[in-house]
């Protein structure tokens, strides 16, 4: 109010908020950009082809690392139902339970991934063996009063149908404190409520009378020693109440609990050991599953194939994060590339998206090396239509695209085939995994290359036993994609390659019995008589030696069925990168997806110090080479500073450099300025400028020294 009042009595009273405009909220696909000639439709596409192609990749990968668990997940199924009958009959016998049943999980090193498998782990046990599970990280569990109270809440927090029949009264007291007493007491109330309730409603629970408590520890190594021996000796002496079961999930190797617990706690514990699935066997099944099938259109080049592997070798052997690098492979190339408007979609739809297309959206397809390599293997008439008329063109398009599709279908099985032959062979000419072999054609044409070469000369030679099964091999994997619901109207030109191996095998079976003859023949031949002296002996194999020898039937038919199999790759091995507009499905930008899945810490720090204006997009951090501004953050201007010094910095010549650059000129300082307030503004630089320095040796840059006191020492050289 304008003037002092006296209120003779105080109330609260609701205002309406004013109508003011919200901003406007953005939509994932105005992100999108739009090229020139495209439109909003099209553009809106995109997007929707990418989350649609994303979630069916994500949805089979997720259903790749459940496959993967499976079997891990039933023996700790078995595990803990086995430990249940254990303990039952101890206290039976005994009323003494000697040892707490613990599971050892060794998970690898793959840190990231650790998270998704314990989860489901918790929500098999909860489906099948427990409803009480706890699962307890190390940040969570820093001492042992947090980790008493995570435990106990977690198996408090379990859903019962009927959760007001619990008294208030009992509520408060499950909140109030975390203790094993009162634990045993819950669960006591939990047991006689569950079964009453079976009771009432005559229905078999899908739990034993006495569920177990299962305490999971996710990551072993990070807890401290003391926590876990302290929790595992408390554990102990509730066992007679309280059937408890323990997880530890370990990331190196079983010696690791032996480490951090001494003699006496461990003989606490029944220890059992479970490996699950290494994360490279994940991986490679991911490549084969989604990126070596024509099941999901969407491709990687040979090169962004070996990075996301490499970085998945090298780093930290995350599934996790080799399914996001995939899943920003897959998002660049549709936000860049107007082209994958194409891409994952059916061919009535392709048709329709190319009927709506404009002429320059046109000309962007005319543009491409691929279509244009198509243009000049074409003849004359076909050319200029080609060129000029977009209606035939967008008909080509169509027509391209579809036999593209039709291709994938056919390439892989074959592609598969050779795996197949040559994984074996010595010293593995085209690689042990089929993605190997898979990098190889994507390259170039992999019939004209000197491994495959190599690995066809190797089974020239083969022996029929080693030959046959891989014949037999190849046969089931064409069979299966002939034969198959999806696959099989594009895979008809693989019948004919099939039933052609079939007739070789027949030829293989009837001439058994004529090789084992010839072989006989041939060696009664060549049986040397006796030899009197060494010089007949060498005269007798260096003639041998000279003489042609004479092929078998075998050697016949196997050197027919290699042609014949040399034949159907050069057939259907054609390199994707040779086939017109690949540029729609193929992504193929290496140094974009280096720079965004392999992180370069140093580099994007130096430069945000260097050059805020890069990552801030500010007019005013922008500066020239060499200068320094007041504008820039103050981390920027101390850093700046730092590169013109050398070894050792002297701090007050630095704080009095770095006070000249943010004071103000003496002609615009206020004559008015009194000396506290002087001195206020002496301390905020001074405050400013140890913020600075503190931050730059978080960051590695200096670090503090002994041979002077009032200096630090700079750490790096060199700027960008």
């Amino acid at each position: 109010m304008a003037e002092d009042t006296t209120s003779v009595s105080k109330g609260c009273f609701l205002i309406k908020k004013s109508s003011a405009h919200s901003p406007r909220k953005h939509r994932a696909d105005d992100i999108f950009p739009e090229v020139a000639g495209e439109s909003i439709a099209h553009r809106k596409q995109r997007y929707e082809n990418f989350k649609k192609c994303w979630e069916s990749i994500k949805c089979e990968i997720e259903v790749l690392q459940s496959q993967m668990n499976s079997k891990i997940f039933s023996d700790l199924v078995e595990f803990f139902k086995r430990a249940q009958n254990v303990k039952s009959s101890e206290i039976g016998r005994t009323s003494v339970v000697q040892e707490i049943p613990t599971a050892a999980l060794i998970t690898g090193v793959n840190m990231p991934d650790h998270d998704v498998v314990f989860s489901q782990l918790a929500s098999e046990l909860n489906s099948h063996v427990t409803p009480f599970v706890a699962l307890l990280r190390s940040k969570d569990c820093t001492a042992m009063k947090a980790t008493m109270k995570n435990v106990i809440s977690q198996f408090f927090s379990f859903d019962i149908q009927d959760k007001d029949d619990l008294s208030p009264s009992e509520q408060a007291q499950k909140l109030s404190s975390f203790t094993m007493p009162v634990l045993c007491r819950w669960y006591g109330k939990m047991i006689k409520y569950s079964y009453s309730k079976r009771r009432q409603s005559r229905q078999q629970s899908q739990y034993s009378d006495q569920p177990p408590l299962v305490v999971i520890f996710e990551d072993f190594e990070g807890f401290l020693p003391a926590v876990v021996q302290n929790f595992v000796m408390i554990c102990s002496q509730y066992l007679s109440e309280l059937p408890l079961v323990l997880v530890f999930g370990i990331a190196t190797a079983l010696t690791t609990v032996h480490k951090v617990l001494p003699h006496a706690v461990s003989s606490l514990l029944s220890i059992e050991r479970f490996q699950s699935e290494p994360s490279h066997v994940c991986v490679l099944e991911v490549i084969s599953k989604v990126l070596m099938t024509a099941t999901f259109p969407f491709k990687l080049s040979a090169q962004v194939l070996r990075l996301l592997y490499e970085n998945f070798l090298f780093h930290d052997f995350s599934l996790q994060n080799f399914s996001r690098g995939l899943q920003f492979c897959l998002m660049e190339h549709f936000f860049e590339s107007p082209l994958s408007v194409l891409c994952c979609v059916s061919s009535d739809d392709r048709k329709d998206l190319l009927n709506e297309m404009s002429h320059k959206q046109v000309e962007m397809f005319r543009k491409t090396m691929s279509f244009r390599r198509y243009v000049e293997s074409e003849p004359p008439s076909k050319q200029l239509p080609l060129l000029l008329d977009d209606s035939f063109a967008k008909e080509a398009i169509a027509e391209l695209l579809k036999s593209f599709h039709e291709y994938h279908w056919s390439f892989f099985p074959v592609l598969n085939c050779l795996h197949i032959l040559t994984c074996n062979l010595p010293q593995h000419p085209l690689g042990k995994k089929p993605h190997n072999v898979y990098e190889n054609s994507l390259s170039s044409d992999i019939y004209e290359q000197e491994k495959y070469k190599e690995a066809l000369s190797l089974l020239r030679v083969c022996s029929r036993d080693e030959l046959l099964p891989l014949l037999n091999k190849c046969v089931e994997i064409l069979g299966n994609a002939v034969d198959s619901p999806e696959a099989g109207r594009y895979c008809q030109k693989l019948k004919k390659s099939r039933d052609g191996i079939c007739r070789l095998l027949e030829q293989f079976d009837k001439i058994s019995g004529i090789q084992e003859t010839w072989e006989k023949r041939s060696t009664r031949k060549e049986a040397l008589s006796t030899v009197t002296n060494r010089f007949e002996l060498q005269e007798r194999l260096m003639s041998a030696a000279k003489q042609k020898k004479k092929e078998s039937p075998y050697d016949n038919l196997r050197k027919k069925t290699i042609d014949a199999m040399d034949e159907m790759f050069r057939t259907f091995l054609t390199c994707p990168q040779n086939m017109p507009l690949h540029e729609v499905i193929y992504y193929d930008k290496l140094q974009e997806t280096r720079k965004h899945v392999v992180g370069m810490p140093r580099v994007a720090i130096q430069t945000a110090l260097s050059n805020p204006r890069h990552y801030l997009q500010c007019d005013c951090c922008q500066t020239d080479i060499g200068t320094v501004q007041d504008t820039l953050p103050d981390v920027c201007i101390a850093y700046k500073l730092h590169l013109e010094c050398g070894r050792l910095i002297n701090l007050y010549d630095w704080f009095q450099a770095f006070t000249a650059v943010l004071e103000p000129p003496i002609e615009h300082q206020s004559l008015k300025c009194s000396p506290k307030k002087k001195q206020k503004m002496d301390e905020q630089l001074h405050a400013r400028f140890i913020q600075a320095v503190s931050e730059l040796q978080f960051l590695g840059f200096i670090k503090s020294t002994r041979q002077k006191t009032d200096h630090v020492q700079r750490l790096t050289w060199g700027a960008f």
